[in-house]
């Protein structure tokens, strides 16, 4: 296999887990609408324990999409282009709660430019504005870096 092929198949796979994100949760939304609709009005239905929500809550993993170049979180909606600042949402939201090494987000953000720490920590700079613009203040509070490490700490723990 070629390395052109393989960074081509690399691409669709990236892709192809992005779409499926969107489909699981577009699938939740439908849900929660035909529940709704479903449901009988407040007054006239029996008592019964809250249901829990359908995603994971407000810790649930961002959603990517590379057909938008957005970040949807919680409701809300960044949109952030062909930008770096996409690729490093991306590539962090693809592990979230884990540090990946500052040359490995070199490598997969920067396709292997050579850049410095500087150039990382100024793009999570701007990323976490970016996000605090769009009304997302606790996503960009989970953008986390430490020994020349960054991770997206949905978790709470760092």
């Amino acid at each position: 296999m070629t390395p052109d092929l393989q960074q081509r198949l690399s691409e669709l796979s990236t892709q192809l887990a992005e779409i499926l994100m969107t489909a699981a949760f577009l699938a939740g939304e439908i849900r929660t609408v035909v529940q709704s609709e479903q449901d009988p009005p407040t007054s006239m239905r029996p008592a019964r324990a809250k249901q829990p929500p359908l995603r994971d809550g407000p810790r649930s993993r961002p959603l990517v999409d590379d057909s938008t170049l957005s970040v949807f979180w919680d409701g809300k909606t960044c949109s952030l282009g062909n930008t770096i600042l996409f690729r490093l949402a991306g590539r962090l939201a693809r592990q979230p709660n884990q540090y990946i090494p500052a040359n490995q987000l070199l490598g997969d953000v920067w396709e292997g430019g050579v850049k410095s720490p500087d150039t990382i920590r100024s793009a999570v700079r701007h990323l976490r504005k970016r996000f605090s613009q769009a009304g997302m203040d606790d996503l960009a509070a989970a953008i986390h870096g430490t020994g020349g490490r960054y991770g997206l700490i949905l978790d709470g723990q760092r």
